[in-house]
């Protein structure tokens, strides 16, 4: 699953609240994603956090979160009227610890 859509923000990358800061080994990801298509099903997702905020769509990075790490969640289960095929929820970052190792591309690159 692909998580860049915020409640609040749509897929306004610019306005992107998630977020990703720096500590040894890795990172600390806090924040909201919504309407993630297969978002409650994905053993693996990718999630786009904001590294440096002053720097607005230069300061993006993209993580790869895998299901089961601490302080991931998914919440409620979004009903739509078409595209039942696909589960779609929110997803949660409680201060979720994402190692180095799971940078995809560079930090501040998107």
């Amino acid at each position: 699953a692909l998580a860049m859509s915020e409640p609040g923000s749509g897929s306004d990358v610019v306005s992107m609240r998630t977020k990703a800061e720096k500590v040894e080994g890795g990172y600390v990801m806090t924040g909201n994603k919504m309407w993630i298509t297969n978002g409650p099903d994905a053993n693996v997702l990718i999630v786009y956090a904001k590294t440096e905020p002053e720097k607005k769509s230069r300061g993006i990075t993209a993580f790869m979160i895998e299901k089961g790490m601490e302080g991931f969640s998914t919440a409620q289960k979004l009903d739509k009227l078409g595209m039942r095929g696909s589960n779609t929820c929110e997803l949660v970052f409680e201060k979720c610890f994402v190692p180095d190792e799971n940078v995809l591309g560079e930090v501040n690159k998107g």
